[in-house]
């Protein structure tokens, strides 16, 4: 598992900072799952019973984190009320310490494997978020394509040095997936707020009732029920592309065991409503499963020892779903 900072790691002058902003003194902690940074990820309660999430890290612990939380706050100062989005409460910046602080609420990882109606839930959220954000509000962030892009290349380094375990699937059609994540990037473009970053542990969901059972919570494990069921965390990649870029990505994560998810289904019906071709769903997620083919050989970091898992898991779910949106 990814070792992350806690409440015990940070010295007493951070502590005194944060029991200020919570009112009271720290008298319970959760840590969240998910993810895998270094950077704390806790839920910290105060004897006044204010509970808010808390993401802290020092450069020496990972640089990476650091850059990736400075500007995940200068995204969420940005963020409209409408969004489904938790509240930024404070950035604190003392010492080596860079520590990012929102609203905390109650909530549940979606089940996984996912289970259709949250499934449908998380899809709705995107289009809330998308009412709320377009035009994106966000100056200076980088497109989609831009940011993505780069990523979704991953197919022409294959071609270039192929691995040893390819698919010969994938062998026999590289010409074309090449061509067809070029096609998706582009289709990719747009003047909407994207997460793209979105997967099932970026997602914190309350059940339709608003019970709140106190289990699970997502690695941000923040938002307010009052912004609906749905709350979209973990802001640091965020970039300006299309309507639709989220809900794709979200859907290209999607484990769908025996096909009972409908995945290509899903895809379908979210590009029907946009007006877009169906096309553009089997061009974006050619780039994505290129990015994990060529990802699952890097080299293991072992500042991130889950992430490596992940990419192969990745790649091994997505191609099925890319072949039958070939078939």
């Amino acid at each position: 598992m990814t070792l992350r900072l806690t409440w015990s790691d940070f010295p007493d002058r951070l502590r005194a900072h944060l029991e200020e902003v919570l009112g009271g003194p720290v008298v319970g902690t959760h840590s969240c799952r998910g993810g895998f940074s270094s950077s704390s990820a806790e839920i910290l309660r105060s004897s006044a019973g204010r509970r808010l999430f808390v993401k802290a890290v020092r450069e020496q612990d990972n640089p990476g984190s650091m850059r990736l939380n400075r500007a995940e706050a200068t995204v969420l100062e940005q963020m409209p009320d409408a969004a489904p989005v938790p509240a930024l409460v404070a950035v604190i910046e003392q010492d080596e310490w860079f520590v990012l602080v929102t609203e905390a609420a109650p909530g549940e990882l979606p089940a996984e494997p996912w289970d259709p109606a949250q499934l449908d839930q998380v899809l709705a959220a995107f289009d809330a978020l998308q009412d709320a954000t377009t035009p994106c509000p966000v100056p200076g962030l980088p497109s989609v394509a831009e940011s993505l892009g780069p990523d979704m290349l991953g197919f022409d380094r294959v071609a270039e040095d192929p691995p040893t375990d390819l698919d010969p699937w994938l062998a026999a059609r590289l010409d074309e997936l090449r061509a067809a994540a070029r096609r998706g990037i582009h289709a990719l473009d747009g003047d909407t707020l994207c997460h793209s970053d979105v997967r099932a542990d970026n997602l914190l969901i309350v059940d339709g009732s608003g019970h709140i059972d106190g289990g699970a919570v997502s690695i941000d494990g923040s938002g307010s029920i009052g912004k609906g069921e749905v709350s979209i965390v973990d802001w640091a990649w965020a970039s300006r592309g299309s309507r639709v870029a989220d809900a794709l990505q979200l859907l290209s994560s999607v484990e769908d065991i025996g096909g009972t998810l409908a995945v290509n289904d899903r895809v379908d019906a979210v590009l029907d409503a946009h007006g877009l071709p169906r096309q553009v769903g089997s061009d974006v997620f050619a780039g994505i499963l290129g990015f994990f083919v060529d990802a699952a050989r890097w080299p293991r970091d072992p500042s991130l020892p889950l992430l490596q898992q992940h990419r192969i898991q990745r790649r091994d779910s997505l191609l099925s779903v890319v072949r039958e949106r070939w078939a």
